[in-house]
């Protein structure tokens, strides 16, 4: 497809250790609607069989590459990304799913707008709603509430205080991620928070408001247990905007949201001191209306 209404989308799939789930995943980008794509499997050093679950593919447009060292994931997306040749990007990790349109629905709207980034809904699901940790039950007890808001246009001021945009759901533009540098490479946990600000300081978004992904639960999910680091890389990012008064009342609201997970997690005196040293009655607010 020469056309400029079909430009190529790189799907970038970051791996390691993902040989439960992939097939699903790469099957969900086989049957887009949707097809000039390519993959660009960066393998971040697995040891198990997920280089040879995808060599079994004989799509050309699936492109196999193997980190020479173990990264941070940060890291990991910014080198996968250099061998993308697309001018729309889009992340798809080896545990999550697209729906069959996706891309479709996505390249109509860069069709007909002037915006560097779309995403869209997503719905959160689990074979198995049996889990130990507090972050796997609430990310299914609350699967609703996930994405209830979804801005559009200049969305920085908004997206500082809360990361609405999933990561499997968004598109952007290439040449925009080589303008902001790429994400920080040491971001393990909030990589994906790290470069929707960046791209948000730059252009305009747009927004599909149907489910267009699919987020898998699981016990080996990467969020699970660092509810600290990624508070700690969130408040990073944030800070790199002070001394704008978005930035300052977005701490706030960080600041209320992880005292209230901490209070629901058992530690009641660190969430109660966080929220008094840190956090407003205005932020929680904020937070309320941003998430509900």
């Amino acid at each position: 497809m020469s056309d400029n209404r079909y430009p190529l989308v790189s799907v970038i799939i970051n791996c390691y250790n993902g040989e439960l789930y992939l097939e699903e995943a790469i099957d969900s980008v086989l049957n887009q609607t949707y097809k000039n794509w390519e993959i660009i499997f960066w393998d971040n050093k697995s040891i198990d069989s997920s280089a040879k679950i995808v060599k079994n593919y004989t799509d050309k447009r699936i492109k196999y590459y193997k980190s020479s060292t173990h990264t941070s994931l940060g890291k990991a997306r910014n080198k996968s990304i250099n061998y993308a040749s697309g001018e729309w990007c889009a992340f798809l990790d080896c545990d999550d799913l697209w729906t069959s349109e996706k891309l479709q629905k996505q390249i109509d709207i860069a069709n007909n707008n002037n915006v560097g980034l779309i995403y869209g809904r997503m719905s959160v699901f689990s074979k198995n709603n049996n889990y130990s940790s507090n972050w796997s039950n609430r990310m299914i007890k609350n699967k609703n509430n996930l994405t209830n808001s979804l801005p559009e246009g200049e969305i920085f001021d908004k997206l500082l205080q809360h990361n609405f945009i999933p990561l499997l759901t968004a598109i952007f533009r290439r040449d925009l991620f080589s303008q902001i540098g790429g994400i920080s490479e040491h971001m393990e946990i909030a990589e994906d928070y790290d470069l929707f600000v960046k791209l948000s300081r730059l252009t305009r978004a747009c927004v599909v408001r149907e489910v267009v992904a699919y987020y898998r639960v699981h016990e080996n999910n990467l969020s699970i247990g660092r509810q600290e680091q990624d508070f700690s890389e969130t408040i990073e990012i944030v800070s790199r905007y002070l001394p704008l008064d978005g930035a300052i009342q977005a701490l706030k609201v960080h600041h209320s949201f992880r005292s209230i997970q901490q209070i629901r997690d058992g530690e009641i005196l660190k969430g109660f001191y966080r929220f008094l040293s840190n956090g407003s009655l205005r932020s929680l607010f904020l937070l309320f209306l941003k998430r509900y």
